[in-house]
């Protein structure tokens, strides 16, 4: 044995210089693109981000339906612009307007990222309504809901809400221009917009970004809220926070 180590350490000695820090260099790359290839692998698991919205009960029962609004909540990556759908009220993504006039423009600016995301045109149909996944039930005083995203990852998120029959003086049923809510739309949908980090402890509070349109379902938003005035108390508080459960590692 000590002979053999012998051999080696001459062998060792007898090595080039050069050789030497060749195989010295080729260790650390290799150590490093494997902690590289680690990292993307996605080893850093997920966690999850919670929605918690209230909502202004009074404020939809006063409308001329009394309905609760159509919701909706999704998600933009910071890195790559990739979308996340988190929840969608059920007529909207189902176009299940059973019993009611059907509206179109109850959440347009959300079909628009919907549509991005899917690669389709247009709101869901009957025929080819959102996943399931997603949809949720109208809800009448609250929503909760969760999305599992990589843990680290930086997120655009927004909220869009929409009351029927919210008419008021800026958005009435029949213009002075002629024009007819043949949806009864009233104020059209708002939205909301926030960032959050994908670490735990993480909270933020969206602020409102824009306006759709009372007739037509258009993908820009308007930055006049001038004449919004009950629309813009649907949503009594809302409020993002990154729980810090996670999941078995994946890709999002």
């Amino acid at each position: 044995m000590l002979l053999q180590i012998s051999r080696r350490h001459k062998m060792c000695k007898s090595l080039p210089l050069v050789v030497l820090s060749g195989l010295v260099a080729v260790c650390v790359v290799g150590c490093r693109e494997e902690s590289v290839t680690q990292m993307a692998s996605g080893n850093q698991g997920t966690v999850t981000l919670t929605f918690e919205l209230e909502l202004n009960r009074q404020v939809y029962e006063d409308s001329m339906w009394g309905d609760p609004p159509q919701l909706a909540i999704w998600l933009e990556n910071e890195a790559d612009g990739s979308i996340r759908m988190v929840q969608v009220t059920h007529r909207t993504a189902a176009c299940d307007w059973e019993g009611k006039v059907e509206c179109s423009v109850a959440l347009p600016y959300w079909v628009a990222f919907y549509n991005r995301q899917t690669g389709t045109r247009g709101a869901p149909t009957w025929d080819n309504p959102a996943v399931d996944a997603i949809t949720c039930a109208t809800p009448r005083a609250g929503l909760t809901a969760d999305v599992q995203v990589t843990r680290g990852t930086r997120w655009k998120y927004y909220v869009e809400v929409n009351a029927s029959g919210d008419f008021n003086a800026a958005f009435p049923r029949f213009s002075q221009a002629g024009l007819s809510d043949r949806y009864g739309n009233g104020q059209p949908s708002l939205v909301y917009q926030g960032w959050i980090e994908a670490t735990k402890g993480a909270t933020s509070r969206p602020e409102l970004l824009g306006r759709t349109d009372q007739y037509d379902p258009v993908d820009q938003l308007a930055d006049d809220l001038q004449g919004i005035t009950t629309a813009g108390e649907l949503l009594g508080s809302m409020k993002v926070l990154c729980t810090g459960r996670s999941e078995s590692p994946r890709h999002d």
